[in-house]
């Protein structure tokens, strides 16, 4: 098989499901053979968007962590460069944008660069709508384009009226659940905390205040940042290491999935892998490869009382959870990390045969 050079632009190696996503198909290239090197920019500018503003908190950010990527065990180089130019960034095969506000920056690249590649994990529109005509400009600048959903490929065809790749997201091999699954009496609850409004905090919250009242529910929640006034009974583990997380899932049951709008959501296909049952907003994964009443329990409303009455139902009802997180798993396992990776190489070397 060809060998090739890959470079990834990242617009920071803060912690996130996206990122993490990234730097693991990075880390499959590096074994493979493959010669991998992420770049990211101290001054984190967008060249034609909003007038070439800096974005002083990223670029401070950027300059403060260096290329020590903390959370993650990296097996590519990363290099942390002044901007995005052709003067700090090597010739190569490959050359990848991993974000809306780069990914002008990177089609500006010379040629030599590598054939240019876009990958767009979410439609990164804000809840203000206030940089549609920026992401959307994004999609037309004639990249090759690779994203993680139908819907998402839909979309970004549209806009841009390209072909776009489907990569679904996967949940790793090694972090699926191998013992028995057990049962809590009262029930355990699971959910990601992310304040963003259309991750759904605030309703998923006011939906695990009235399941901890109601049937005296444990909930375990963990994010990237503390969040205060949080219920003193509500367990939060901040960025807990991937082997607690993995834990905790294996200690829930269910898995509540509040989100409004999702590129993927990777806490449902990681709660699947561990056998819990997921309730949750028709977004994301769910939207993508969910059955209601098969694989989760699926609110089309996305409403707090609807979400609500599915969750306790599913508290309610043991036979129904049992099937939830048996087919659940079944479902996750078809995504594994080894075989959604093999595609993702595939498509890379199909594009410099």
């Amino acid at each position: 098989m060809k060998k090739i050079k890959v470079n990834i632009v990242v617009p920071s190696l803060v912690q996130g499901g996206g990122p993490r996503v990234i730097f693991s198909y990075a880390n499959y290239l590096v074994k493979q053979g493959h010669d991998v090197v992420v770049y990211v920019p101290i001054l984190y500018t967008w060249p034609k968007v909003r007038n070439g503003k800096i974005n002083w908190k990223t670029s401070v950010g950027n300059f403060l962590r260096g290329n020590k990527l903390r959370w993650f065990d990296n097996k590519f180089k990363i290099k942390l460069i002044f901007k995005i130019s052709d003067f700090y960034i090597r010739d190569s095969d490959i050359i990848m944008a991993t974000a809306w506000q780069t990914a002008q920056s990177v089609y500006n690249l010379a040629d030599s660069k590598g054939k240019k590649v876009y990958f767009i994990q979410g439609y990164e529109v804000n809840d203000e709508d206030t940089n549609k005509i920026e992401v959307e400009d994004s999609y037309k600048l004639g990249m090759n384009m690779f994203t993680i959903t139908n819907w998402l490929e839909e979309l970004i065809s549209s806009v841009s009226e390209q072909k776009v790749k489907v990569i679904h997201n996967w949940t790793r091999d090694e972090e699926f659940i191998r013992e028995e699954k057990q049962i809590n009496n009262p029930r355990s609850i699971i959910m990601l905390e992310n304040t963003a409004i259309h991750k759904g905090w605030s309703l998923g919250l006011e939906i695990l205040k009235k399941a901890q009242e109601k049937y005296n529910c444990r909930i375990i929640l963990y994010g990237v940042r503390q969040i205060p006034d949080l219920p003193e009974s509500f367990e939060f583990y901040q960025q807990p290491k991937r082997e607690l997380l993995m834990k905790l899932y294996s200690e829930a049951d269910i898995c509540l999935f509040p989100s409004i709008r999702e590129g993927w959501g990777l806490i449902v296909t990681e709660a699947m892998a561990h056998k819990c049952a997921v309730v949750g907003n028709n977004t994301g994964v769910v939207l993508e490869l969910c059955k209601d009443e098969e694989t989760a329990l699926i609110s089309k409303s996305k409403s707090v009382e609807d979400l609500e009455n599915k969750l306790f139902r599913v508290i309610e009802d043991e036979r129904l959870m049992k099937k939830l997180q048996d087919n659940g798993y079944e479902l996750a396992k078809k995504y594994s990390f080894s075989n959604q990776s093999k595609i993702f190489e595939e498509y890379l070397l199909s594009l410099v045969e």
